[in-house]
Formats: structure tokens, sequence, C-alpha cells
């Protein structure tokens, strides 16, 4: 009786955990975020343009309907054959690339 007791709590201990952190990963998840790195790589689609960065793991995507897409895409270049990093504001959750200074 007293396992059935003591596993019931367990379980009930575990499942507010992850009740509590999820809830945490949630409130921390922020909608845009902010990196400053140096492009390694271009690719280029009809949609827009594919972005590997030097530091920061990860494929973005600056699409073509962005405010000022072709001011972007110039510094992104720069970026790319100076070897000059570049500050970018992207959308955390699909890393799409929003701005570019």
């Amino acid at each position: 009786m007293k396992w059935v007791l003591a596993s019931l709590l367990v379980m009930a201990t575990a499942s507010m955990a992850t009740a509590e952190t999820a809830r945490f990963h949630r409130q921390v998840a922020a909608a845009q975020s902010n990196i400053t790195d140096t492009v390694k790589k271009i690719r280029e689609d009809d949609e827009g343009i594919a972005i590997l960065f030097q530091k920061n793991a990860g494929s973005y995507y600056l699409r073509r309907d962005v405010a000022e897409f072709d001011s972007a895409k110039k510094k992104l270049q720069d970026s790319l054959s100076s070897k000059k990093p570049v500050s970018v504001t992207l959308d955390s959750k699909q890393l799409n690339i929003l701005e570019v200074k």
C-alpha cells in the first residue's frame, strides 16, 4: 500500500514539474531575437534567400516580402564578401530574418 501511495506522489510531482517547465518555456520564448554574426553562405531561390552564419547554427531565411528586402540582402552580401559581422533581427520560431543592420 505504501508503494502505491509513494508512486502516486512521484507521478503527481512529475506531472506538476512538467506543466511548470512547459509554462516556463512559453514565457521565456520571445517572438524576436537578435544575433550578430558573419555570413558564411547565401543561397537564393524564388521566395528569398537562405543564410548560413559562421557561429550560429541553423539556416536563416530572408523572404522577399520583407520590408526593405533589397537593402537587407545587400547588407548580408557585404558581410559575406568583407567577412564582417552584421546584426540581424529574426523570428525565433521560424528563423525568418526580419531586419538587417
